[in-house]
């Protein structure tokens, strides 16, 4: 029989995140017999009772300087699935925040917005990763990004006032251009955001559009309306760390730098559902377009469709967009094929039909073109049992 091997997982089931990353630990350790999980939040109360387990590896959510150096004290195989503290001394295994904050810039600067704004931690490393590249992003479109920070772990701290919190928040959104697209760090953070918006009598998403992080399905549905989200690949970040600890374990070398996989998608929901767009024309024409993917769609029927000649609906979409027509009609089909590759077990064949493409080759040339990726790695790289 194997050498029992004791596995720490400390960083709790209260937040979706880390529920899926502990469901990717659980995929890759299918086989490990010799594997003997224990899991709690990562606190200090934790501490004590983990010295006692003497663990043989741990994979942890580690977000607090204080506790990084006790456990780092214990001299066991640790990896980090947190990216909350610059420098930490172990392998870490997360979502690239570079590329999560270019999505989430990218998701609302194709709906037409103007103003921005950013809610969330201002000292925790993996936000301020996330919102200086939604500023690069968005600053790159020329305009800029308000931000109001608050601490959220993924959510407030029980000692921390609700009323103070509500008192400062209400004042930086009613201060807000509107209509104004925000970001915030946490669907926990975007949750509370919406409903500040509701107390104030803020229309979400007509006055102000709320995009979460992590897809946090209950979280999401919680908050009215419900939440638009980037999904992250966290059981892929689970089932990855696995391999990285297990490395470890087996006393072989793992690679210095830290393992950042790409978000896979936002998940649209009603928080971000409305453009946008004062040029009627032009927001006609967009909704055309998602109403008619699964057509032939030619630039030519969609001018048609809002009675705009075709030269003078490409030259109001580069101005308000900075894109052409058939670049858009490219963008809502590759954005729809994500949804439908990770959602169903559909054949390229049948996306490529569903989609409106006139083969399963223009639909893979377009997608790569579009993704960075052929939409069989796209697949791949999303789905944990396509690993």
């Amino acid at each position: 029989m194997s050498q029992i091997r004791r596995i720490a997982l400390l960083m709790g089931q209260d937040a979706g995140f880390h529920r899926q990353v502990l469901q990717g630990i659980r995929a890759y350790a299918v086989d490990k017999k010799s594997w003997l999980f224990h899991d709690a939040p990562l606190e200090r109360s934790t501490l004590r009772p983990l010295r006692e387990w003497n663990p043989h590896g741990i994979i942890a959510h580690v977000a607090d300087r204080k506790i990084a150096r006790e456990l780092l004290r214990l001299r066991r195989p640790l990896v980090d699935t947190a990216c909350a503290i610059p420098g930490l001394k172990a392998p870490t295994v997360d979502v690239d925040h570079v590329a999560l904050g270019r999505l989430a810039a990218q998701h609302f600067l194709e709906r037409g917005y103007r103003h921005f704004g950013f809610f969330g931690s201002g000292t925790i490393y993996y936000a301020q990763v996330r919102e200086s590249s939604f500023r690069q992003a968005v600053g790159q479109a020329g305009l800029e990004v308000s931000a109001c920070h608050m601490e959220y772990m993924p959510r407030l701290p029980a000692q921390v006032s609700w009323r103070s919190v509500n008192r400062q928040v209400r004042q930086w959104l009613k201060q807000l251009p509107k209509p104004v697209a925000v970001l915030a760090d946490h669907d926990a953070a975007a949750h509370d955001l919406a409903d500040m918006c509701q107390q104030l009598g803020l229309r979400v998403p007509d006055d102000v559009a709320v995009l979460g992080v992590d897809n946090d399905e209950l979280e999401c549905q919680l908050a009215f309306p419900p939440l638009s989200s980037v999904a992250i690949p966290a059981e892929r970040i689970g089932f990855e760390a696995a391999r990285l600890l297990d490395r470890m374990l087996s006393g072989r070398s793992v690679p210095c730098k830290p393992l950042y996989l790409p978000p896979l998608r936002v998940v649209t929901r009603q928080s971000t559902s409305t453009l946008a767009i004062d040029d009627p024309a032009v927001a006609a024409a967009l909704r055309y377009i998602r109403n008619h993917l699964a057509e032939p769609l030619r630039v030519e029927a969609v001018a048609r469709a809002v009675a705009v000649r075709r030269r003078a609906l490409e030259k109001k979409f580069r101005a308000m967009l900075g894109r052409s027509v058939l670049a858009e009609i490219h963008r809502a089909r590759v954005e729809e094929a994500k949804e439908l590759l990770l959602s169903t077990d559909l054949k390229m064949s049948g996306i490529a039909k569903r989609l409106g493409f006139s083969t399963s080759q223009r639909f893979g040339v377009v997608f790569r073109k579009m993704a960075g990726m052929p939409p069989g790695a796209f697949r791949r790289q999303g789905r944990l049992g396509e690993l």
